[in-house]
């Protein structure tokens, strides 16, 4: 404030209030406008620290220059600049909310699955997809799940089995008033089979020495079908013991089929022996992306 005493002749510190007046119309502020009609270059140079501090920005009024006029238009200036700044500063808020929106739109991209193609139009198909185990294992107490989706499927039903080793191959699957048909699911759904809760009846099944966990596709009960019949299988797990498949991979599924003979690797493959595929062009193939 002592600058602006010795700054001031009143024709000058006169001048000043005029042009900081002006500065204050500039930035559109009343405030700095009744700093304007002072008559004093001390006067002025606060309308300029006023207008100033409205921007933000600008040093504080060029006060040490001397000249509250000068300040004042400087402040206005300021004023102007720091409008501006806000409207940046605004936009900048609505590109943060843009990227909040993409961020909470995106999703994990799917796992991978398995996809089981089979052409039914005839009560007497089925298809069957196999895991071969490496060794034979003890399910006495096991529950087999696997989590399913059905893109196609009007007719038929799909339902888990196991087989013991060779040379018989004991074939065991859920009872067949348990076996769900493909038109009652819908999404993505986790079907179970008890192996160690069912009785096994007259299969002659080794539930100790379980080699296979298979996948069946079957044309009954139905009487009409899709064709093909289209199902993603995204894995396939065992409890007690812990055995787990996730088919996430490209190389967790064969692409091969294979006569009966057990292909190794833990991979899900098609079984394209007569005695347990009769479904004819039925294709397994492996996709990264999922329903």
């Amino acid at each position: 404030m002592g600058g602006g005493g010795s700054a001031g002749k009143p024709a000058i510190g006169g001048s000043s209030g005029s042009i900081a007046g002006d500065g204050g119309m500039m930035d559109t502020a009343g405030a700095m406008d009744t700093g304007g009609e002072g008559a004093e270059g001390g006067t002025a140079a606060t309308a300029g620290t006023a207008a100033s501090a409205g921007s933000g920005a600008v040093t504080a009024g060029g006060g040490a220059g001397g000249k509250g006029g000068s300040a004042g238009a400087m402040g206005g200036s300021g004023g102007t600049i720091a409008g501006s700044g806000g409207t940046l500063a605004g936009s900048g808020g609505t590109l943060a909310g843009t990227g909040g929106s993409a961020g909470s739109g995106g999703s994990p991209p799917a796992n991978g699955c398995a996809k089981l193609v089979v052409p039914i139009d005839d009560n007497g198909d089925r298809a069957h997809f196999v895991i071969s185990l490496t060794s034979p294992v003890d399910m006495t107490a096991a529950v087999v799940s696997m989590r399913v989706y059905v893109q196609a499927g009007v007719g038929g039903t799909i339902f888990s089995y196991v087989q013991d080793g060779s040379p018989n191959y004991h074939f065991f699957g859920v009872t067949t008033a348990k076996r769900p048909e493909l038109a009652t699911l819908s999404g993505w759904t986790t079907l179970t089979f008890d192996v160690g809760g069912q009785d096994p009846g007259s299969t002659g099944i080794a539930k100790t020495a379980i080699k296979r966990v298979g996948i069946e596709i079957n044309a009954l009960p139905s009487t009409s079908w899709s064709n093909p019949t289209i199902v993603y299988v995204d894995s396939i797990s065992v409890t007690t013991p812990t055995l787990s498949f996730p088919l996430d991979t490209m190389p967790t599924v064969s692409t091969s089929a294979s006569s009966g003979l057990d292909v190794s690797g833990q991979v899900l493959w098609l079984n394209s022996a007569s005695s347990d595929t009769t479904a004819a062009g039925v294709t397994l193939t492996w996709q990264a992306t999922c329903p």
